[in-house]
């Protein structure tokens, strides 16, 4: 028999919130430590079929193997030990913290641009400029969102989150980071750089339109993402001769 995969270990696992680093490790070290009891057999003259064998029964049962990590809570992630922090309070901060930091960002660097760039006939900034501006400014407040969309999609379906804190994780972010907009201008004489909200005064009614319409088209966006991941990781769980089937356990655990 070739090495063992212990699917069936590493599902157990992750399925009680052993953290993926830690359930790859020790899937790799009981491959090498199978390999070593196939050696020892060998060495004592078994042969090769029933060195593996031997080598497998000796190792013990997946659940005997599993339970050696489950009876170490410490190793359990953060995402399995607090969701409602990851899944919950996370989208909600994090894009805001994200747009803010970009605004900072972009602040301090105007401020290093004015020290060596002075325009004494008050000409407003050349297009280039003004373009990258626009799209960092694009990219402030539509990319985190999205990203921590997927982020959470990522974690929750390597650890074998529940869907039901990805779909929640998934929803506040892209609605937490949908709803801003951040503009700047130069005429030459003047220069300002606006953050405004639909949740803030004068709550500008366009948009609260535009933001659910981004809201919905970054959720679509995460949710195909989504399914590509669970295929992907479907195939990479199954055995091989069950490659290319989609199991609705494997998409929704």
């Amino acid at each position: 028999m070739p090495q063992p995969r212990f699917d069936d270990v590493r599902e157990r696992l992750l399925r009680a919130g052993i953290a993926p680093r830690h359930v790859r490790r020790y899937i790799g070290e009981l491959g090498d430590h199978f390999d070593d009891l196939v050696s020892e057999e060998l060495a004592e003259g078994s042969a090769r079929g029933a060195a593996e064998q031997s080598a497998r029964t000796r190792l013990g049962s997946d659940e005997h193997l599993a339970k050696v990590m489950l009876a170490r809570p410490e190793l359990r992630s953060l995402s399995a030990r607090y969701p409602w922090a990851v899944f919950l309070l996370g989208p909600a901060a994090l894009p805001v913290v994200a747009l803010f930091a970009a605004v900072l960002a972009e602040a301090a660097l105007f401020n290093v641009i004015s020290m060596f760039y002075r325009s004494s006939a008050h000409l407003p900034p050349p297009v280039w400029f003004t373009e990258s501006v626009a799209a960092w400014n694009w990219s402030a407040t539509h990319v985190p969102p999205l990203a921590i969309a997927i982020l959470l999609c990522l974690m929750s379906i390597r650890q074998r989150m529940k869907p039901a804190w990805a779909i929640a994780g998934v929803g506040i972010a892209c609605l937490a980071g949908a709803f801003q907009h951040l503009s700047w201008y130069d005429t030459g004489y003047h220069g300002e750089l606006t953050l405004a909200s639909a949740f803030l005064p004068p709550f500008p009614h366009d948009l609260l339109v535009s933001g659910i319409w981004r809201a919905l088209a970054d959720i679509a966006i995460v949710s195909v993402v989504w399914i590509v991941l669970a295929r992907w990781r479907d195939q990479r769980t199954l055995p091989p001769e069950n490659h290319g089937q989609l199991s609705a356990e494997a998409f929704i655990a």
